[in-house]
């Protein structure tokens, strides 16, 4: 996933950098979620055994890798604006292009391969294979729940990410404004308050206006904002070290909006089975939140986050999150092509992740070999780099 690190261009002064380890294993951790929940539901797409239907919930809400994504997006964009820095905002202009120049080179070189790949592979037909390009490009295929299902379907999540940055600075300006906790659940009562009401009195079939409405809901802005917004919230309450963090984050305010979502999390198990979004959805959240902030605390996690192994893993997961489920189509695991398996899934995992991984590395290579020629001279960076 990408590194939400970078922000702008204000007079630039050398800064110390700030460390911040346990959030590469955090990084990893859920780019390994989503990896795993994509191959299960692929080898393992409806459990037949105890022991399947036994994993089938953990790999199943391993999707939340992308709800801890958007929470440390948050968090690390703004980092420099509401914690202990405090620095000044750079303006739109720079914020927005240097994000974007994180994001785009690797995924728009995918995306123009992966379009060939599927009309060469799939015999994909020209005119919609543009139309699907042209939707991906300019960031709105999300708004298009067609696009679903296919193997570019997790690009969804990109043009989420792209959402959020062409709001971010409006959203840190309300934080600014109004003070983080008022900000932080103004923004998750509203946009988790407007989801129930859309529910609550919109009831239709998935097919109509309304219920695609609501559907979209869970792939866009405002619907996922309050992920980012907890990340935000989070960033005003980072503290020089891991002691300083952990009190602040079980201090009022947070430790009760905290607490809220652990009893959510157990009042609500025994009715799982039955909830549909947005209930189910805001469950997930309070569980991935529960587990980013046990693992942003948790001393064995920052050491983890300071090997060689994992600092790799973290820098190539976003061109993992981009390559991993066209690759699984390309090499022919399918739903309907392989062994429904546990030791089959084992099996493909180490060797599909093993392929994603090269082939992440050659896209950074890649991605980086053709912005060469584009880039301009590296300035130092005004926020924290991990």
């Amino acid at each position: 996933m990408p590194r939400h690190v970078e922000a702008g261009q204000v007079p630039h002064t050398p800064t110390k950098r700030i460390e911040i380890p346990q959030l590469d294993t955090i990084r990893v951790v859920a780019m390994m979620g989503i990896f795993l929940h994509h191959l299960w539901k692929t080898v393992i797409p409806v459990p037949q055994d105890t022991v399947q239907k036994l994993l089938d919930p953990v790999f199943t809400s391993a999707s939340d890798g992308v709800i801890v994504f958007n929470i440390i997006s948050g968090f690390l964009l703004a980092m420099p604006y509401l914690g202990p820095g405090r620095r000044p905002f750079p303006g739109y202009r720079s914020f927005l292009e240097r994000r974007l120049l994180r994001v785009i080179p690797p995924y728009y070189l995918a995306l123009f391969i992966f379009t060939a790949a599927n009309m060469l592979e799939f015999g994909f037909p020209l005119l919609p294979a543009l139309d699907v390009l042209l939707q991906h490009l300019l960031f709105v295929n999300s708004l298009d729940y067609s696009n679903m299902y296919l193997n570019l379907s997790h690009f969804w999540y990109i043009g989420l990410l792209v959402q959020f940055y062409l709001l971010f600075p409006l959203i840190l300006g309300f934080f600014l404004r109004i003070g983080p906790v008022r900000a932080a659940l103004s923004i998750i009562g509203l946009c988790w308050g407007s989801w129930v009401i859309l529910n609550r009195f919109f009831p239709a079939a998935p097919g109509s206006y309304p219920g695609m409405a609501e559907t979209l809901m869970h792939f866009n802005l405002p619907g996922r904002l309050p992920e980012f917004a907890i990340g935000m919230w989070l960033a005003s309450l980072w503290g020089p070290s891991t002691a300083s963090l952990r009190r602040s984050i079980f201090g009022k305010p947070f430790s009760l909006f905290a607490a809220a979502m652990a009893i959510y999390i157990i009042t609500g198990a025994a009715f799982v089975p039955s909830m549909n979004l947005p209930l189910i959805h805001v469950y997930h959240v309070a569980l991935s939140l529960l587990l980013f902030l046990f693992l942003l605390v948790w001393t064995p996690a920052a050491s983890a986050g300071r090997t060689a192994f994992i600092k790799d893993l973290s820098e190539q997961s976003y061109a993992i999150y981009i390559v991993h489920h066209p690759l699984f189509s390309y090499v022919g695991v399918m739903p309907s092509k392989v062994t429904h398996t546990l030791g089959n899934f084992a099996i493909l995992t180490a060797l599909l992740l093993l392929l994603s991984y090269a082939a992440a590395r050659t896209l950074n290579l890649l991605s980086a070999v053709i912005m060469k020629g584009f880039s301009r001279k590296e300035t130092v960076s005004d926020t924290p780099t991990l």
